[in-house]
């Protein structure tokens, strides 16, 4: 009878790794603000996030596929598609899928690490992806605008200019206007409270790599127990169970200024694999 147990739990805890590992999710967020122009309600964005060379069906055919059932009006790449040179092919196959819809991509920690960022830049263009390098542009739709700015990963250069820098040189030009910015990490509510944006989007954290019902993720970015914004792990379980702040690794938050969502990203974090964490796609409807 013990056997039997055990074999049974063998069975489904490798159900559901291999779930978590292959199953693509779709998280959809609806934004609602009144600043946002008219013209803009229902305007759909699809994120996604470190990819790290992953492929979903051949030449990642499901992953475009499921994208292109969203009918975004602009991806946004939050960063991390590459780890090294070996993972270019991969997002080379999955962007060519999307040419005629805009894409905008912020660079990732990984990217500047793998130490090929040149070559990664160079097929981004090649794909007709727009980079944003600390700087910004508009978004026409029904005679209104917006703003999209993506800010450079702080794994760049020695003296690059910080997020709050940038928004401020923006707000000088379009004071008024609708914000999105995009960019990899996701400390944003810790670090930069006050940024005067309107919605951020971002990655980095991988959802926590492996989650727990009523926990949520386990591991930091650094795969030690710690949250993404280094809160130890049983500091994070006595916050869960007083059920008091946020964690900042996945879904939808409210800060006194802006919106956050942090995407669970969609390639592994090696070397440990995701556990009850499906790779993610994110669809933001503006309202």
């Amino acid at each position: 009878m013990g056997l039997w147990i055990l074999t049974a739990v063998l069975a489904l805890l490798l159900a559901l790794f291999l779930d978590s590992n292959l199953r693509l999710t779709v998280s959809r967020f609806e934004v609602g603000d009144g600043r946002l122009p008219g013209a803009f309600d229902g305007f759909k964005i699809v994120q996604l996030s470190d990819l790290h060379g992953a492929s979903f069906g051949r030449d990642n055919d499901t992953l475009a596929s499921d994208v292109l059932a969203l009918k975004p009006d602009i991806i946004a790449l939050t960063g991390d598609f590459i780890t090294d040179a070996k993972d270019l092919p991969a997002a080379r196959n999955l962007l060519e899928r999307f040419k005629g819809i805009p894409m905008y991509y912020v660079t990732g920690n990984h990217d500047w690490a793998s130490g090929d960022i040149d070559a990664l830049l160079a097929m981004l263009k090649d794909c007709g992806v727009t980079v944003l390098h600390n700087e910004w542009l508009t978004l026409e739709r029904g005679g209104a605008r917006i703003v999209l700015c993506g800010v450079e990963d702080p794994n760049s250069w020695a003296d690059l200019e910080k997020p709050d820098s940038v928004v401020n040189r923006l707000r000088a030009a379009y004071p008024d206007d609708y914000v999105v910015l995009l960019g990899h990490r996701n400390y944003w509510a810790l670090r930069y409270p006050d940024l005067n944006v309107d919605l951020i989007l971002c990655g980095h954290g991988h959802g926590g790599i492996i989650r727990l019902p009523f926990i949520g993720g386990l591991f930091g970015t650094n795969k030690d127990l710690t949250t993404p914004v280094r809160e130890t792990f049983w500091e994070k379980v006595k916050r869960t169970f007083r059920d008091t702040g946020p964690k900042y690794e996945a879904g939808l938050y409210q800060t006194d200024s802006y919106e956050l969502i942090v995407s669970r990203g969609l390639g592994e974090a090696p070397p440990i694999p995701r556990f009850l964490n499906n790779p993610e796609i994110v669809e933001v409807t503006l309202k």
